[in-house]
């Protein structure tokens, strides 16, 4: 599956899960733009997320950071309950020596980076993720989650069979005073990152 970097492509494509929640993926900053009535209504129902969640702060930064961030287009992952958006991961694919890496969208510029989930859905949801993870596990090589906090779903849901897995205690957060945790997976050998 190749991500398209023309903004005139649908910006929403069915992805594959295994699951009765729809996931979708989002690739294009104005399909990200058009989830913003959303994405500020699931931000509200999560209570430990952060304002660099938020459309209002996250897209600004994609605009201004995204191209030098990564070429490639964003990679948005949605969860939808009955059509409600209930969980949003926005992540991009970067080259990083020779290899693909996840990242989350907004990394370096926040105290706090993290998916949003429904409450009563997060360990499930961010299994998803995972899942869904594992059957584009084509496009990338390791995945590096930044900046999350103690709490963070990313954080404590387990890895899939057969996936390496590293968390390391990042340093304090010079704002908040709160530790950083950074997780590393992937599905083949593993990279340095």
């Amino acid at each position: 599956m190749a991500l398209s970097t023309d903004i005139s492509t649908p910006h929403l494509r069915p992805a594959r899960a295994p699951s009765p929640l729809e996931v979708e993926e989002v690739v294009t900053l104005r399909g990200l733009e058009q989830l913003q009535g959303e994405w500020r209504w699931l931000w509200t129902r999560c209570p430990t997320a952060t304002t660099f969640q938020r459309p209002e702060w996250l897209l600004p930064w994609y605009r201004s950071h995204g191209a030098s961030f990564s070429p490639r287009p964003p990679w948005v992952v949605t969860l939808r309950s009955e059509g409600r958006l209930v969980g949003l991961a926005p992540m991009a694919i970067r080259e990083e020596d020779g290899g693909r890496v996840v990242r989350l969208l907004g990394e370096g510029n926040a105290d706090h980076l993290d998916v949003l989930m429904d409450p009563q859905l997060a360990p499930h949801g961010v299994g998803l993720l995972f899942d869904w993870l594992a059957l584009n596990g084509e496009l990338w090589d390791t995945c590096v989650f930044e900046q999350l906090r103690e709490g963070s779903p990313l954080l404590h849901t387990p890895a899939p069979e057969g996936w390496g897995d590293r968390t390391e205690t990042r340093e304090l957060c010079p704002r908040t005073g709160l530790r950083h945790y950074r997780r590393t997976l992937w599905h083949g050998p593993a990279r340095k990152v």
